[in-house]
């Protein structure tokens, strides 16, 4: 089973795949990495097991491929101001 997370790179995401990964899934992350939020890009607590999908939710396109064979979506992606 492949799952998709939205939002990974926040607390709950990042928890939540390491869940995923611990039940066997195959986890692909999709996450817009806002720089005002995370200024030094990818941070490197972000599972090396993951295929990680830089886009944003808001982004059809981005949605679309990341939605590429996947079964299950773990929605944790929100607006940090």
């Amino acid at each position: 089973m492949r799952a998709l997370v939205t939002g990974e790179v926040g607390f709950i995401g990042s928890h939540t795949v390491d869940r995923l990964l611990e039940e066997g899934y195959e986890v692909r992350v999709l996450d817009n990495l806002d720089p005002k939020v995370y200024p030094k890009g990818r941070p490197g607590y972000i599972a090396k097991e993951v295929e990680f999908v830089e886009g944003d939710v808001r982004n059809k396109e981005d949605i679309k491929r990341a939605l590429w064979g996947v079964d299950v979506v773990v929605h944790q992606a929100a607006y940090q101001n």
